[in-house]
C-alpha cells in the first residue's frame, strides 16, 4: 500500500498511509521508518509535516514517442554498479523483465512519457510507469472483455497480447515468473505475484493514470531465464506451450461452482497445447463447474490437456467424479 501511494501522489505523509492502510499513524510510522532504513524512501521535512518520497538510485522520465528500451537498460547498466557487478543470472533477469516492460509501455500505453526508476540495493528493484490507458482497460477495451479484472486474469494466463503482428504476450507472463515479486497497478487494480511465497494476489490500487510494473529479485539468487521458461516451453519447438492457470485470481469467495465460471476460465485457452488448472486455495466446487470445464470445454478442445493440480481431498472427489464418466 505503502509503494502504490507513494507511486500515486509521489509522496506520503504518516497520515496519509495510516487513512489509506486502515492502521494507526504509529504503525504507519514504523513501515515508512523501515523503509527508510532499508533505502526504498528518502524522509523530507520534519515531525508530522514530514513527508516519504522514493529515494532510487536511478530515476529519469523520457517521452515515449521514439524510446528504444534497451538505451534505459543501458544507461542503468552504466549509472547503477550494483545492476552492473550482479551475476550473470540476475542481470539477465532484470535485463529482460525491465526492457520487456518498458516496452509494453512503449507500444501499448498510448501515453506520452515513461518513467524509470532503479534501486540497487537488497532486494534490486525496479519500476516503470507510464501515463497511458492503463494495461487492464487497454486489454479489456481491445479484446471486447467485461471488465478489468477479465483483463487482468487473461493477462495471467500468458500469450495474450493486443499487436500480435509485434509481440508474442509472453512478456508478463515470464516476468512475473522469473523475479522475486512482481506488481502490476493500473485502472485501480493491482496484481502481485510473490514467487518466494509462491502466492498471488489481485487488490484494490489508489487510481491513478497509466500502468506501474515493479520488480524485485534477491542478488543471491540462483534463478536463471533458462530454469524460467523450461516448465513452459516445448523442449523441441521452443514454443510457449504451456500455461499455470491460479484460480485464486478468478474466485468468489473461493467458490467455483456455475457452468459460466468455467466457461470464463477457459477463455483463449485453446492457445496452449497444455494447461494447468491450479485448484490452490479454493474451498468448494461445484459439479457444474467441473462437468462444463473438464467434460465439456475440454471435449470442445482436444488439442488442449487440461490438468488439476494442487486440489484439496474435497476437491479432487468431485473433479475424479466428472472426469470418470
Amino acid at each position: 500500500m505503502i509503494r502504490l501511494l507513494v507511486a500515486d501522489q509521489g509522496s506520503a505523509t504518516s497520515g496519509e498511509v495510516a487513512a489509506a492502510a486502515g492502521v494507526t499513524r504509529q504503525a504507519a510510522h514504523y513501515h515508512l521508518a523501515e523503509m527508510v532504513r532499508d533505502g526504498e524512501l528518502r524522509r523530507v521535512g520534519a515531525g508530522r509535516g514530514s513527508r516519504y518520497v522514493a529515494d532510487a538510485d536511478f530515476d529519469r522520465t523520457y517521452p515515449r514517442e521514439g524510446l528504444e528500451e534497451d538505451r534505459v537498460w543501458n544507461e542503468v547498466i552504466g549509472e547503477v554498479p550494483r545492476i552492473r557487478e550482479a551475476d550473470p543470472n540476475v542481470r539477465a533477469i532484470l535485463g529482460y523483465a525491465s526492457t520487456e516492460m518498458l516496452n509494453n509501455a512503449i507500444d501499448h500505453s498510448g501515453g506520452s512519457a515513461v518513467r524509470a526508476k532503479v534501486w540497487g540495493r537488497d532486494p534490486l528493484a525496479f519500476e516503470i510507469h507510464d501515463d497511458g490507458v492503463g494495461a487492464f482497460r487497454h486489454v479489456r477495451d481491445r479484446l471486447g472483455l467485461p471488465d478489468d479484472l477479465a483483463a487482468l486474469q487473461q493477462l495471467s494466463k500468458g500469450r495474450e497480447t493486443t499487436a500480435p503482428d509485434r509481440h508474442t504476450g509472453e512478456g508478463i507472463f515470464f516476468t512475473s515468473k522469473a523475479v522475486d515479486r512482481f506488481e502490476l497497478d493500473a485502472n485501480g487494480l493491482v496484481w502481485i505475484v510473490d514467487n518466494l511465497r509462491n502466492d498471488q494476489a489481485v487488490g484494490d490500487a489508489p487510481a491513478h493514470p497509466g500502468t506501474r510494473v515493479r520488480c524485485e529479485i534477491e542478488p543471491t539468487t540462483d534463478r536463471t531465464l533458462d530454469g524460467v521458461f523450461a516448465p513452459f516451453v516445448d523442449e523441441e519447438s521452443l514454443r510457449f506451450e504451456r500455461t499455470v492457470v491460479p484460480l485464486a485470481l478468478f474466485e468468489t469467495e473461493g467458490r467455483f461452482v456455475s457452468r459460466a465460471e468455467a466457461k470464463r476460465l477457459g477463455t483463449r485457452l485453446d492457445r496452449f497445447r497444455e494447461a494447468l488448472i491450479d485448484f490452490d486455495g479454493v474451498e468448494e466446487v461445484g459439479l457444474a463447474f467441473v462437468d462444463e470445464l473438464f467434460r465439456v470445454w475440454a471435449g470442445e478442445h482436444p488439442e488442449t490437456r487440461l490438468v488439476p493440480v494442487n486440489m484439496p481431498p474435497t476437491v479432487e472427489r468431485i473433479v475424479r467424479r466428472a472426469t470418470s464418466n
